[in-house]
C-alpha cells in the first residue's frame, strides 16, 4: 500500500477566492470602533438656537441684509462651538413674522450641516401675536424640542423694527407663551432696530418678552445690527451650554417652585408660681422667610456694558 500524505504548507489556497467570496483575506485589515466617538455621539444633546425675525415692509432694504448676512456669518462659528463642545449638538430654527407667521425651518436644522438661506421677500405688518403663538406651539419635547439624548434650554433671538400691529391681540398670546414651561426656562434677546430702538412701545415689549432689561439691545445702524445678532447669538450659546440646565427627553422640564412652610407658632410658657420679680418677656416669635421667587425671567446675557458705539472697529 503506497504511502500518501498531505503537505498542507505547500498546498496553494489562493487568495480563498475558491468558495467565490471575492474577498482577500489576507488584504482585508479589521475595522477598529472609535469608542470615543460612539460614545460622544450617544451623550449629545440638542441645544436649539431660535431666530425670530421680522419681515414686516419696512425691514426692507439694509435691514434685512444686516440679518441675512449676520446669520450667514454666525454658522461657521456654531459650528467651531460644536466641534468644542461633547455635550452639545447646536441646532438651528428660524421663524419669520409679519402680518402671518411662517417657519423657514419645518424643524431645527443640525448647525453641522444647515445652509442658510437668505430671506428676500418683506411685506405687511408687524403682528408680534402670531409669532409668539407659532413659537409657543413648537416649544415642546414633541416639536422641536424632541430629543432621544435629551435637551437644553433653548435660545430665542428676537429681533424687530416697529411696535405691533397688533396691539389689542398679542397680549394674549404673549400670555399663553409665558405659561410654556420650556420658554420660562429659555435665554431669550431681545433686539430694537433702528425706528425700533426709538419706539418706547417697541422696548416695553421687548421686556414683556425677555423679562430682562440687560437682554434688551438697541440696534441705531444696520452694522450694529449684524455684529449684536453675531454677539448675542454666540454668547447665548456658550451661557446655555456652559451653565443652562440639561433637559432628559424622558422627564418633563421642572418649574415647581418650593415654598417653605411657615414655622409653627409656639405660645409663650406662663408662670402661674407667685413671684415678685418682674414677668419676663416673651421671646421673639421667628419669622419665615419669604417664599423663592418664580424662575421666569431670562438669565442676563453677560454683553450688557458693551459700547457699540465704539468698542468695535466696525
Amino acid at each position: 500500500m503506497a504511502d500518501f500524505s498531505l503537505d498542507l504548507d505547500s498546498f496553494d489556497f489562493g487568495d480563498f477566492d475558491s468558495l467565490e467570496t471575492g474577498v482577500d483575506v489576507q488584504q482585508q485589515p479589521t475595522p477598529t470602533p472609535d469608542v470615543a466617538n460612539i460614545v460622544t455621539n450617544l451623550k449629545k444633546r440638542a441645544m436649539v438656537v431660535f431666530f425670530v425675525i421680522d419681515i414686516s415692509g419696512s425691514m426692507k432694504g439694509a435691514r434685512i441684509g444686516a440679518v441675512n448676512d449676520a446669520i450667514r456669518n454666525v454658522i461657521p462659528e456654531l459650528k467651531k462651538r460644536e466641534k468644542g463642545n461633547t455635550a452639545a449638538e447646536i441646532k438651528v430654527a428660524v421663524l419669520e413674522f409679519s402680518t402671518r407667521a411662517n417657519w423657514r425651518t419645518a424643524q431645527p436644522e443640525p448647525v453641522s450641516t444647515y445652509k442658510y438661506n437668505d430671506i428676500e421677500q418683506v411685506y405687511g405688518g408687524t403682528n408680534y401675536g402670531m409669532a409668539f403663538a407659532a413659537l409657543n406651539e413648537k416649544l415642546s419635547q414633541r416639536a422641536f424640542l424632541s430629543s432621544t439624548a435629551g435637551a437644553y434650554t433653548p435660545l430665542i433671538i428676537f429681533m424687530t423694527d416697529g411696535k405691533p400691529s397688533d396691539m389689542g391681540l398679542y397680549p394674549d398670546q404673549l400670555a399663553l407663551l409665558k405659561q410654556n414651561k420650556w420658554f420660562k426656562h429659555s435665554t431669550r434677546a431681545g433686539i430694537a432696530i433702528e425706528e425700533g430702538a426709538l419706539s418706547p412701545e417697541c422696548k416695553r415689549v421687548l421686556l414683556e418678552f425677555t423679562e430682562n432689561e440687560s437682554n434688551i439691545y438697541e440696534a441705531k445702524n444696520t452694522v450694529i445690527l449684524a455684529k449684536q445678532i453675531e454677539l448675542v447669538t454666540l454668547t447665548g450659546v456658550d451661557l446655555v451650554t456652559q451653565q443652562g440646565s440639561i433637559q432628559n427627553s424622558s422627564a418633563p422640564v421642572d418649574t415647581t417652585v418650593t415654598h417653605t412652610p411657615p414655622m409653627r407658632e409656639e405660645k409663650p410658657k406662663v408662670n402661674l408660681s407667685r413671684s415678685t420679680s418682674q414677668p419676663t418677656a416673651a421671646p421673639a416669635q421667628p419669622v419665615a422667610p419669604p417664599p423663592p421667587p418664580a424662575q421666569t425671567a431670562s438669565p442676563t446675557l453677560p454683553i450688557a456694558d458693551i459700547d457699540w458705539e465704539n468698542d468695535f472697529n466696525f
